[in-house]
């Protein structure tokens, strides 16, 4: 089993990294339109939904969790379709999307720590942060305003370096 999981370590690094560029790019521009934010969002949730699923499938027959994953991916590739198709009404919507995606996205680093003991610290640690990050945005969408760029750059960045470092941690 554990040979699985460190054998595609790359595909949880590629995910960080997609982050990470996803962030920099909404970071470099947040004065920037709604809808180009959107479309970040939209390819981005596509990108890293497909490597979510490969990985879970890759894991499927070593991990007995692997459902979950792919549920993850899954979850992220019809955010990505959705966001997609219309921009406009999903710039509108956009600080429930990133909070509910946020939210959903720490409660599932929460749970996951308590199912492995490795950086079981900097799982919980993250998770609440994005947690907190994610209602605060979802609940109180007018104390973000105009900074719902910078603040979906600032999770996805969380997000991004997570992984990158769980990649590591899985080589």
């Amino acid at each position: 089993m554990e040979k699985q999981t460190t054998s595609n370590w790359y595909m949880v690094l590629i995910k960080g990294i997609v982050m990470i560029l996803l962030a920099l790019l909404i970071l470099s521009s947040p004065g920037g339109a709604l809808m180009t934010v959107a479309i970040y969002l939209g390819i981005g949730f596509l990108i890293t939904g497909i490597v979510i699923v490969m990985r879970g499938f890759a894991l499927r027959k070593t991990n007995d969790n692997w459902g979950w994953a792919v549920f993850e991916g899954a979850l992220d590739i019809i955010l990505g379709y959705i966001i997609l198709i219309n921009p406009l009404v999903t710039a509108e919507l956009l600080p429930f999307i990133i909070g509910f995606w946020a939210t959903f996205y720490g409660i599932m680093l929460v749970i996951n720590a308590f199912s492995k003991k490795d950086n079981r610290m900097m799982k919980i640690l993250s998770g609440i942060i994005i947690v907190l990050l994610g209602s605060l945005i979802m609940h109180n969408p007018l104390f973000i305003g105009l900074s719902i760029a910078i603040w979906a750059g600032v999770l996805l960045m969380i997000v991004g370096v997570y992984n990158v470092i769980a990649s590591f941690s899985l080589k």
